[in-house]
């Protein structure tokens, strides 16, 4: 990965960018979570609606079936009447019952008398009593009628009503007619239960029973006869009939009952999905509002630290003149920048290490890191260049003891994090004797071990790198840090004075700086090269 030295504050803005792009990409994934939810309630919202129509109507059939079975034990119980009284008495207990209901209107029951010779008259009609003697032995409710059907078994007929086809005439919609025959056992004589349906006058009932639980849903219903498949009736809910279709509908949304004599769909009107998008609103545009404002604040904490930065650099030139001398102040600038690239540095990390970011802006924060570690090494080398100009010696920043086992975990991750995209093989190896402490400075000693890697990576060939970490004790009893690199590229060496590179220049001051001395040869594997560098304790 190529590496360039900033020499601005610019690059905090990478850390707002990043958060903007991450927040663009999660708000969009949101927003497609959020359409799958939508369709999936969209889904359950229309079978409930549509559960709910059928259940209305299969109440409607359930009381029916009561009214009827009231009707023929009534008929069959064991009675000294004649079959006229007998019917007259099984009438008034529907009347009775039936009357009182919300659907008495609708519903229309007929009784008829079938003689010897095949003649039907009406002996019993609910709620139209005016028909009662008519004969019906020609009427198409008796089309097709088996007459020695066994008993109590239903036959079904569909056709469309007229005044010259419907005895209790109502509106010009498709019927259903069931007939019952019955045995009668005192004689030879017949007996029809017929129950008149009219679909279109049932659907506006459900609709208005539907519409004292709240509302009516704009759902379509279409009827079928379950024998032949034909439509019978195509309704949309709360407006009226409509023209049958030609086969069976093919919609997402519909939702089929084969029950009470019915094959029947439910499916979704053109209104239905927008009335559900206006009961329930999107809040789909949320991601999009948290991602502006922590762009925003992730904008106000740049600028704030880039405000510190520049702050810092105007205070130190404001005392620069109160100042002993030019080393303070450089000690001075490298403390507060080397402080706030720390900062800013353990920010980003944590933002690249979050478990939900995506790739493509982790790659963008490893740009920012790589950034953020080449303008650490661009001042600490310069910091060195000038201490090495003053002649100051190297011991000077090697006073102190630290473990060199987490400067040595901090390389090794850094080593891989720059590796990970290039296609480079990394080898990491760490002694046993690293778990101890040596004299120096973590800071420099990382300084100096991250200069090391950078410049193996410039000139590598992206194929292998091995770096090796271990302590040895000096001829003094001092133990003493040693970091090997093992590459295939170009050769480099600080001895190659014809070689002239940023990532050299900046690993050869701060190496001065602390007195570290660096050998180059050639490996044993072939096209392979070895850097050994020991850190001296004095």
């Amino acid at each position: 990965m190529p590496i360039t030295f900033f020499k601005s504050h610019n690059a905090l803005f990478l850390f707002p960018l990043a958060v903007l792009l991450f927040g663009l990409l999660a708000a969009a994934q949101s927003l497609e979570q959020s359409a799958e939810q939508r369709e999936e309630q969209l889904r359950e919202q229309f079978e409930s609606d549509a559960a709910l129509r059928f259940l209305v109507r299969d109440a409607l059939a359930a009381r029916l079936q009561t009214h009827l079975k009231g009707f023929v034990a009534a008929l069959a119980a064991p009675s000294t009447e004649d079959l006229g009284e007998t019917i007259a008495r099984a009438g008034n207990i529907i009347r009775s019952n039936y009357g009182s209901d919300t659907a008495s209107q609708i519903v229309h029951f007929f009784v008829a008398i079938v003689s010897p010779d095949q003649r039907a008259v009406i002996s019993y009609s609910y709620p139209r009593p005016e028909l009662v003697g008519r004969e019906i032995s020609d009427h198409p409710m008796l089309r097709d009628l088996d007459f020695s059907a066994r008993s109590g078994r239903i036959q079904q007929i569909d056709f469309l009503a007229s005044r010259e086809n419907d005895l209790s005439f109502t509106s010009e919609s498709p019927l259903v007619i069931r007939r019952h025959v019955f045995q009668h056992s005192a004689g030879d004589l017949t007996v029809l239960g017929i129950v008149k349906l009219n679909l279109v006058e049932t659907e506006q009932y459900i609709d208005s029973q539907l519409r004292d639980l709240g509302s009516v849903a704009p759902l379509e219903v279409t009827h079928y006869d379950p024998r032949s498949d034909r439509c019978l009736l195509r309704y949309a809910a709360g407006s009226g009939v409509g023209v049958c279709p030609d086969g069976r509908p093919n919609d997402v949304l519909q939702y089929r009952s084969e029950r009470n004599g019915f094959s029947s769909v439910v499916t979704a009107t053109a209104a239905y999905p927008q009335q559900f998008e206006n009961k329930y609103a999107r809040t789909s545009y949320l991601p999009f509002v948290l991602t502006i404002v922590a762009t925003l604040i992730a904008w106000l904490v740049t600028i704030l630290v880039r405000a510190r930065l520049i702050s810092a650099e105007e205070e130190i030139k404001s005392y620069q003149g109160s100042l002993y001398g030019k080393e303070a102040l450089t000690d001075t600038i490298h403390t507060v920048v080397a402080d706030n690239l720390a900062q800013l540095e353990v920010l980003a990390r944590r933002v690249k290490d979050a478990p939900d970011i995506a790739e493509t802006e982790r790659r963008y924060l490893n740009i920012a890191l790589s950034e953020i570690i080449q303008l650490r090494l661009s001042v600490d080398a310069k910091i060195m260049a000038d201490r090495n100009d003053r002649g100051r010696e190297p011991n000077d920043v090697t006073t102190e003891m630290f473990s060199i086992d987490e400067v040595a975990k901090t390389i090794e991750a850094e080593l891989k994090r720059l590796t990970a995209d290039e296609g480079i093989e990394t080898r990491v190896l760490l002694d046993e004797s690293l778990r101890g402490q040596v004299r120096g400075s973590a800071y420099w000693t990382e300084s100096a071990l991250l200069a090391f890697i950078n410049a193996s990576l410039t000139f590598a060939d992206e194929s292998f790198i091995e770096l090796f970490l271990w302590t040895e004790h000096s001829p003094s009893g001092e133990r003493e840090l040693l970091a090997r690199i093992r590459d295939v590229g170009i050769p480099w060496s600080l001895e190659d004075h014809n070689l002239d590179h940023p990532s050299i220049t900046a690993l050869k001051a701060i190496l001065d700086g602390l007195g570290a001395t660096i050998s180059s040869s050639a490996a044993s594997e072939a096209g392979s090269q070895e850097h050994v560098i020991r850190f001296s304790c004095g």
